[in-house]
């Protein structure tokens, strides 16, 4: 028998770039928008896909967030910086945003600040996400709206508790 494997080595286990310096990514990253399906029909039961906007310049960070998210169900749209992260939301029907706070051209508490300026968008969850001064950092994001904060690096455990609580996968039938 003449059987070959062919592993591409460029994806990861879920068949995604392991890097977003891949052509598809880079078209993606420029666009500010990645492509996703609202829902998904399963037999007799549809699955509504909640959507969360990761806002994270770590690649390594934004990419297990990504993966995470995608593997439990979640439609996941990216920005690379706090400004890309406005257009998107304001672009977007949102259920929870996952935002770092050290971000370039506009900060995390910047970008929370405008959120909650803009009706459509002030009552959509906002977590929080940062490994720097957290003591400090944290009393400043809970002031400026947000409704949760995650410490770097990120306790998978609790993020699971934190999309449970926002937006949980349901089942309509």
């Amino acid at each position: 028998m003449n059987s070959r494997f062919y592993y591409p080595t460029n994806s990861g286990s879920l068949g995604e770039c392991r890097r977003p310096g891949t052509l598809m990514n880079s078209m993606e990253r420029s666009s500010g928008r990645f492509a996703g399906t609202q829902g998904l029909a399963v037999g007799t039961q549809s699955f509504l896909m909640p959507t969360v906007l990761v806002v994270e310049d770590n690649d390594d960070s934004l990419f297990a967030l990504r993966s995470i998210l995608k593997t439990k169900g979640y439609r996941v749209l990216e920005a690379w910086d706090g400004r890309q992260a406005i257009e998107i939301a304001e672009a977007e029907n949102l259920n929870l945003i996952l935002l770092d706070l050290q971000l370039p051209r506009l900060n995390g508490l910047g970008v929370i600040h405008r959120l909650r300026e803009n009706l459509k968008l002030e009552s959509v969850p906002v977590v929080v996400m940062t490994g720097h001064e957290p003591e400090r950092y944290r009393d400043r994001a809970i002031e400026a709206g947000c409704d949760d904060f995650l410490l770097k690096p990120i306790d998978f455990d609790r993020l699971e508790m934190i999309l449970d609580y926002f937006v949980p996968i349901r089942a309509l039938s």
